[in-house]
């Protein structure tokens, strides 16, 4: 955990000493896994493989809110070069979106909720087959279909242009049953606890992204395995409450002094 001192100037003239400590959040481990075995989960789970599984097909996920921090763009521009680079993928790999309307009373909110749909149209219209189209957006907030996409996940895309935290990442490899690859952009927080597990992305660079999908849809099966295995055993470790007990142990320890 980040930590260090600040020598902070009072109106007197003297100076003091703050200790600063960063606590990275987590999420409820318990709860999450909870929700992963409900019914309704495992039902969206049955639809999404009879639509998007079997037979050698993969799926790569996003859930994020349709924030212009969030970078969805230039993730579907990605997903869009991939195929340009790699037809034998078409008809094989499908990018599923579910994402969740934010701000859409904001003009530049809603611009660019706009245009994500206008670069969906756009991979569609020029790499649909009959039988499979390449991108399957949906707005909706639905944590059930969320945990279930997240179950189902060859790849699980985090490519934020910012983002403090990110805890989709953090979520996602818990409940992950195909050993999903995690593609986590090197601006978000969650990428100093998850970034040795995950595929590090640039979030300006189109064609790294699109190679790093390559790299995740074709990993050694082992390889994947371990490098999941790893990310869940770290969100784990430091799930929700260990971020509280942090902070409670440290607050002690300094009115003890």
């Amino acid at each position: 955990l980040r930590r260090g001192t600040v020598q902070v100037p009072g109106a007197d003239g003297s100076t003091r000493t703050v200790r600063a400590r960063a606590y990275p959040i987590s999420v409820d481990v318990e709860s999450v896994e909870k929700l992963a075995a409900a019914e309704e989960v495992s039902a969206h789970c049955r639809a999404l493989e009879s639509a998007y599984l079997g037979e050698g097909r993969q799926l790569i996920v996003r859930v994020d809110r349709t924030d212009p921090s969030k970078n969805i763009v230039r993730g579907f521009r990605a997903f869009g070069i991939l195929l340009d680079q790699h037809p034998e993928l078409r008809g094989h790999v499908t990018f599923l979106a579910s994402l969740m309307p934010s701000r859409t009373d904001v003009p530049e909110y809603a611009d660019y909720l706009a245009q994500v749909g206008a670069v969906v149209a756009e991979v569609n219209a020029r790499h649909h087959m009959e039988g499979w189209q390449p991108i399957d957006m949906r707005l909706q907030e639905d944590m059930t279909f969320a945990i279930a996409a997240y179950q189902l996940a060859d790849v699980l895309v985090v490519n934020a242009v910012n983002d403090g935290m990110n805890l989709v990442a953090k979520e996602a490899v818990l409940v992950n049953s195909r050993d999903g690859v995690l593609l986590l952009s090197e601006n978000t927080g969650a990428h100093e606890e998850l970034g040795a597990q995950a595929i590090t992305v640039h979030p300006f660079d189109l064609q790294q992204q699109a190679d790093a999908m390559y790299e995740a849809l074709t990993m050694d099966p082992a390889e994947r395995k371990a490098r999941l295995a790893g990310a869940a055993d770290v969100v784990r470790a430091n799930d929700v409450q260990r971020w509280l007990d942090n902070q409670l142990e440290d607050l002690e320890a300094v009115s003890r002094r």
